[in-house]
């Protein structure tokens, strides 16, 4: 997270990164830039124990323009992960909701793909688009969700992890093979998405991370997602107050579906910033249904060189499989009638320089492990 954080307008995810990002080209009509940061994090888990790793981001980023406002773009990035523990070394976020020119960083939102090492490199943002003065930009790639960007990203203020009452949202993690549209309109932006066929998997070869969730439905039937559509605005009501409301259907095969719906409002006063986001899914295997209801409120506030965060998440289940066999012979699975999630996280980052930062955070989480996590981040 970012101080600019504070700021009113809405990411869009179409240009910079860091302004102390290094230019090796920069005229009136053209700039290309390298960007990245190093993050080391030592985290304790309490039921998989202490662990640590070093990661790090390098990215490339260009633009050329004409007189008449016109412009070309890209933009790619690459998370390297020195530990093969990938809780300490990729469950990292920094965000930025409220820039309009500086993409959002996200945890676990990767196209995995493979390295001599494992899995330990991850594609970040790939894109390349185009810029038309008063009609809009076309993004193709790899890249966040109207979803996201309009909705969810206004939660998603931690260092460490998001809050987890959106997991399984589309959008979670970054969308691959995507053609996105984007636009504002005085205190309106829009966006608009159409994402081509995607097939999960865990490496360049098998695919990419498919945003579902387990509920005890057909698994396979989720493996392929044929295609996936996305349309969210936001409206700044005041200079203080922007209301954000958001869809996406995607379909799978064998006549599986998933929709989302979300609505989220976020509000500025002074270094104070609150928001909260509601989100709701559905999943359709073509023979069973499950539904998620997500709740998640986030405030932030700076003071001198120390940001504050916290958050709570909370997100309840139905599901027509109301269990699912334990495959070792254990208790089953619950699926129905079931909160999926119950987190609070506390978090602070002092910056000792204004590109290096410390960071200190504790989730406690009642449906799952608590986590304390801490880290040294540097940015170029």
């Amino acid at each position: 997270m970012k101080k600019a954080i504070f700021t009113l307008a809405t990411p869009l995810l179409l240009a910079a990164t860091a302004a102390n990002a290094a230019s090796i080209i920069k005229t009136d009509n053209s700039s290309l830039d390298i960007f990245g940061r190093a993050k080391f994090t030592a985290k304790n888990d309490s039921v998989k124990g202490s662990s640590a790793g070093l990661s790090s981001r390098f990215g490339v980023k260009g633009e050329i323009k004409d007189e008449n406002g016109n412009s070309a773009f890209f933009r790619t990035g690459w998370n390297m992960a020195s530990s093969t523990d990938s809780s300490a070394s990729n469950n990292t976020k920094t965000t930025s909701v409220a820039d309009p020119d500086k993409p959002t960083d996200k945890n676990k939102r990767n196209n995995v793909l493979t390295s001599s090492g494992g899995n330990n490199i991850s594609a970040r943002y790939q894109f390349v688009g185009l810029g038309f003065e008063g009609i809009g930009k076309f993004t193709f790639g790899q890249n966040d969700t109207p979803f996201y960007t309009l909705v969810t990203s206004a939660t998603d203020i931690f260092q460490y992890g998001g809050l987890e009452a959106s997991a399984g949202t589309y959008g979670y993690n970054f969308a691959p093979n995507q053609a996105l549209y984007s636009n504002t309109f005085g205190r309106l932006t829009v966006q608009a998405s159409y994402q081509f066929k995607t097939t999960e998997g865990g490496d360049s070869k098998n695919g990419d991370i498919l945003d579902v969730f387990s509920a005890g439905l057909t698994s396979a039937n989720f493996k392929t997602q044929n295609n996936a559509y996305s349309a969210a605005a936001s409206y700044a009501l005041t200079d203080a107050l922007n209301l954000r409301a958001g869809y996406a259907f995607q379909t799978f095969t064998n006549k599986a579906t998933k929709s989302n719906y979300g609505l989220a409002a976020d509000y500025t006063v002074g270094n104070l910033y609150f928001a909260g986001v509601y989100t709701h899914n559905k999943e359709d295997d073509g023979q069973n249904k499950a539904s998620r209801n997500g709740y998640e409120v986030a405030a932030s506030y700076n003071m001198d060189k120390y940001t504050f965060t916290t958050g709570y998440a909370y997100g309840t289940q139905d599901s027509d499989v109301a269990t699912t066999p334990n495959p070792n012979g254990g208790k089953p699975t619950q699926n129905d009638d079931i909160a999926y999630a119950k987190a609070f996280k506390l978090g602070v980052t002092y910056h000792v320089f204004s590109n290096v930062k410390t960071i200190a955070q504790i989730t406690h989480n009642t449906s799952g492990s608590n986590t304390y996590l801490g880290g040294l981040n540097y940015t170029f």
